[in-house]
């Protein structure tokens, strides 16, 4: 009965079981780890409220040690009302078992290599020994297995943290591109924007402004060479927020709404071809009907009308007009061919 009780005890202090846990653990973090180091009552109600915690627990009042014998004493009121943390610590975050299991299967990614040292995996390994992976050799079915990325190879690495480094650090990239027609471009410049990954083919893609073509552009990560990093100060009068604007411009000024009718598999099909773009999904629930928004660039309009051609009559253009008309046209054109 005694284990019992200490079990249920425990379970208190379980982010996942305990509210209070969760935000007392995000409020000493965030004020011991981050530049702000004081609160304001206001956002400490602010917190509660956003954690669901009803206000008849009166817990902001113990936090604020207004409600003894039930005060905290974690925080310390300032001269100017504001509140600081009583003690000089943070809280180690405790990951659960299952979590520790879900990692293990994780770092079997061969994708993880893009983001994590050797040494850091090696050690996640050693230290995940002893936890079984919680994914078993036989639970998974895969019927069309990615075999692009099931190696990572060093110029890939290579050239995906330099320009993660390059956006970090507001700098441009100097490369060779090989072309998917394996022509090899030389001495390209370019200002890198934003990553995106593909489930569809299991590439990673870069959405970059090309110093060269003054224009924004798309490309396979796989095809870059040579890549070394460039200042843009002095030589290109160009800044971030103007990369920003000249992008984001391109930007189509409707998404592309698709009506799908979930039969064989359809919608997951859906869902896994315009995995790298940004979507919104909405269900009818009287007309058992999926409406599927797909954000797009001009740059990437072609690209999307053949991903929506490979969904077949289960997937219907909505609108706008101008991609419904254009789907029409190419379907009778191949109704003519065929």
């Amino acid at each position: 009965m005694n284990g019992v009780i200490c079990l249920e005890a425990m379970e208190l202090f379980l982010e996942g079981k305990n509210k209070n846990y969760s935000l007392i653990l995000e409020l000493i973090n965030s004020l011991y780890y981050e530049d702000r180091k004081t609160i304001s009552s206001k956002e400490i109600n602010d917190m509660i409220e956003n954690h669901g915690i009803p206000s008849e627990f009166n817990l902001s009042q113990s936090l604020m040690n207004e409600n003894e014998p039930y005060n905290l004493y974690l925080l310390d009121r300032q001269t100017d009302g504001n509140y600081s943390l009583f003690i000089n610590s943070g809280i180690p975050v405790q990951p659960y078992r299952v979590e520790k299991q879900w990692l293990k299967h994780i770092i079997k990614n061969p994708k993880l290599k893009l983001f994590l040292e050797n040494g850091t995996i090696t050690k996640l390994e050693d230290m995940l020994a002893e936890y079984k992976d919680i994914v078993s050799e036989g639970s998974l079915s895969i019927n069309r297995p990615c075999k692009q990325l099931e190696e990572i190879d060093d110029n890939l690495r290579a050239s995906f943290r330099l320009i993660i480094k390059a956006i970090l650090e507001n700098k441009g990239i100097e490369y060779s591109y090989m072309t998917k027609n394996e022509i090899l471009l030389k001495n390209r410049r370019s200002i890198p924007y934003k990553l995106e990954y593909s489930m569809k083919e299991d590439w990673f893609y870069l959405i970059s402004y090309s110093l060269d073509e003054k224009r924004p552009v798309k490309s396979l990560l796989r095809g870059f060479r040579d890549m070394h990093l460039i200042d843009l100060e002095g030589e290109y009068d160009i800044s971030r927020q103007d990369i920003e604007k000249s992008i984001e411009a391109k930007k189509a000024p409707h998404p592309i709404v698709l009506q799908i009718k979930d039969v064989n598999n359809s919608l997951e099909r859906a869902l896994f071809q315009f995995s790298c773009f940004q979507r919104e999904l909405d269900y009818d629930k009287d007309k058992d009907i999926y409406c599927l928004s797909i954000f797009y660039y001009e740059f990437e309009r072609e690209e999307v009308l053949t991903r929506i051609f490979s969904l077949g009559r289960h997937a219907i253009v909505i609108e706008p007009e101008v991609i419904r008309a254009e789907i029409i046209k190419r379907l009778m054109v191949l109704k003519k061919k065929y």
